[in-house]
């Protein structure tokens, strides 16, 4: 399986031997400057009332 041809002005070639830049607006320059916090993950119950995940036996 192959890669699709890219237009080289929209996706210019990468050369790995070059540094990775400390600010990353420069890689994805639509992106926020500041990040939404992430979403609250549930936590167990310790109720035992048997929702979420099993131990394993």
């Amino acid at each position: 399986m192959t890669g699709p041809d890219l237009d080289p002005e929209q996706y210019p070639p990468i050369d790995p031997r070059e540094p990775a830049p400390d600010d990353a607006g420069e890689l994805l320059p639509d992106t926020p400057d500041e990040l939404p916090q992430a979403p609250v993950e549930p936590m167990p119950d310790d109720g035992g009332d048997g929702g979420g995940v099993r131990e394993p036996a």
